[in-house]
């Protein structure tokens, strides 16, 4: 009995360094960032199309402040300002929470993963506009929409606070989004869409039209897979004290 134990505890403790060195080779660090200490924390980012005028922490403490330019619309093309990490991630969950101020009849903003190989992408996207239309939820690929129509929601001119969130497992993609941190998560749209890897996910800002302006202040781009700080070691050690528990 006790040789037959000592057996599937060895099997057990193969499975479990095989399962990490896996986990480990398969999944990047945290693609977390809490826009904190006056810089950007994960050294992983990158810049598409770099806004001339963006900070963390001058414009707004502990915020990821972008002044949007003119024609940096995203649809046809994606010309937008884009921050984002490169990945080849089957499954990420990540949200944020924006303030946006803008005065003119086309700006864009929001989560978005794109593949580049394939000039296409996935994106929840607030689109602020004039004062009659006011703005629109939406989520999207290039030049259609994902999943059901638009849920019918204005904000009010001018002036938005918003959290979203987008979920990818393989090849098909759920959004969410509410209007304060103690509301539940509402989806507003899911759908299939194959896009080819390496992929770039990150938030994003734009004057989609050639005149008007559009200030976002992003507070965080929050990894829910990964939390920012915690590393593939942590959930290691975790694992291992259950097995020694059990046996």
């Amino acid at each position: 009995m006790k040789r037959n134990r000592n057996f599937c505890y060895s099997l057990l403790v193969y499975l479990l360094m095989f399962s990490v060195v896996c986990i480990a080779n398969a999944a990047d660090e945290s693609f977390g960032d809490p826009f904190e200490k006056g810089k950007l924390q994960n050294p992983n980012w990158k810049w598409q199309n770099e806004p001339p005028d963006w900070d963390v922490g001058e414009t707004r403490e502990d915020y990821l402040y972008i002044d949007s330019e003119v024609n940096r619309n995203i649809w046809a093309t994606d010309e937008s300002h884009f921050l984002y990490q490169e990945t080849d991630a089957e499954m990420f969950d990540v949200e944020t929470h924006f303030f946006s101020k803008w005065d003119t009849d086309s700006g864009v903003n929001g989560l978005l993963v794109k593949s580049p190989k394939d000039d296409n992408w996935v994106t929840i996207k607030f689109w602020s506009r004039d004062a009659g239309a006011k703005g629109q939820l939406q989520f999207q690929t290039k030049e259609a929409g994902l999943g059901p129509p638009d849920p019918p929601w204005r904000p009010e001119f001018g002036d938005t606070e918003l959290f979203l969130r987008l979920k990818k497992e393989n090849d098909h993609y759920t959004g969410w989004y509410k209007m304060d941190a103690n509301d539940d998560w509402t989806d507003f749209g899911e759908g299939d869409f194959k896009l080819t890897p390496p992929l770039w996910l990150g938030i994003y800002a734009g004057v989609a039209s050639g005149v008007g302006s559009l200030e976002v202040e992003y507070e965080y781009f929050q990894d829910n897979v990964t939390p920012w700080g915690v590393e593939p070691e942590g959930k290691m050690a975790t694992t291992w004290g259950i097995l020694k528990s059990r046996y």
